[in-house]
């Protein structure tokens, strides 16, 4: 995927009519390879999509790591009642191909992540698939790890359980647990990278939380390029279609009168920002439908939308952004 973005208001204009017209052609640039980890003497295949991006007076050059739905669960021995039948039921749900769970696969993640130093890695929700101690205690181990500063967002299996799905009790109980990885606001998140700026949006309940709107307002009035990691995708043609075969269910936010989900006026809003004429959004990351896409949301200007495949299967990608001479 390669696409242009000129700081001065002409060529902005340009880009902007040029988006309109070729959107979906630009998007071809992406590559995917194979590499193989190592886990307890086992082999197993690594999947990784590149995207390459080139942004017109960018400074500098950044590889980031997207990694989402990888959906861990850490058994725990001393687990009892629902925990206890929870995980075992949902640790077999979770493997690649090799047999290789999720919990098992992760820490190759971050070896590799350590190995090629990215400059950031980004994990769309659904890292854990559930705040149970077990996980969140593994999940700050693996963190830690990294040798790079990672953006972190909610999925809807984050914070939640099946027992307390989405309940106000569960939002009060178990959503504060994630804030030590969030930058303590589990609503929106923010990582500088000197040239290029990525948000970090909460629509883990299928809407945009309206406590992040304020920062993602101001933070579009700056003049660099921004990324948006969402976890539910935002309505494109092609992750409609592909959302209603999967899944038989409105999973992509927008369009509801054609099969996706209603926006409420705060993703109403949301969209219109990302999509706005002087929006600085050059890419949004989305996860939650276990399969992977690009296109791009129309608006104003169109804005390319990657979703990355399930992590849990092995798949990750990776994300070259580099600058061109003005």
């Amino acid at each position: 995927m390669e696409f242009h973005r000129k700081k001065n208001s002409q060529g902005r204009a340009k880009w902007h009519a040029l988006m309109t017209i070729i959107a979906v052609l630009i998007l071809v640039n992406t590559g995917c390879g194979i590499e193989f980890g190592q886990t307890g003497g086992k082999s197993w295949e690594k999947h990784i999509t590149e995207e390459n991006i080139q942004l017109d007076g960018l400074e500098g050059e950044y590889t980031l790591l997207f990694l989402t739905d990888t959906h861990v669960v850490v058994r725990d021995s001393k687990a009892s009642g629902q925990e206890a039948e929870n995980q075992d039921s949902r640790y077999p749900m979770f493997v690649n191909e090799e047999g290789i769970s999720a919990e098992e696969q992760f820490p190759e993640w971050v070896r590799y992540a350590n190995e090629k130093k990215v400059d950031a890695v980004l994990l769309g929700g659904d890292i854990i698939d559930s705040p149970s101690e077990a996980n969140l205690q593994w999940l700050e181990e693996q963190l830690k790890a990294l040798d790079m500063p990672y953006l972190y967002i909610n999925g809807n299996h984050d914070w939640t359980y099946p027992w307390e799905y989405m309940t106000q009790a569960g939002r009060e109980t178990y959503l504060p647990l994630l804030e030590p990885f969030m930058q303590g606001n589990t609503a929106f998140q923010r990582l500088d990278l000197g040239g290029l700026v990525i948000l970090g949006i909460d629509d883990s309940t299928n809407q945009v939380e309206a406590q992040a709107l304020a920062g993602y307002e101001e933070a579009l009035t700056e003049e660099r390029p921004v990324i948006v990691m969402v976890h539910v995708p935002f309505m494109t043609q092609s992750a409609l279609s592909r959302a209603l075969e999967t899944w038989n269910s409105p999973v992509v936010i927008g369009a509801g009168n054609f099969g996706g989900i209603y926006p409420n006026e705060e993703s109403e809003r949301f969209m219109s920002l990302t999509t706005a004429a002087n929006s600085p959004v050059e890419l949004v990351l989305a996860g939650h439908v276990h399969f992977y896409d690009r296109d791009v949301i129309e608006g104003e200007r169109n804005v390319p939308q990657v979703v990355g495949s399930a992590g849990y299967q092995g798949n990750a990608v990776l994300i070259h952004i580099t600058g061109t001479e003005n």
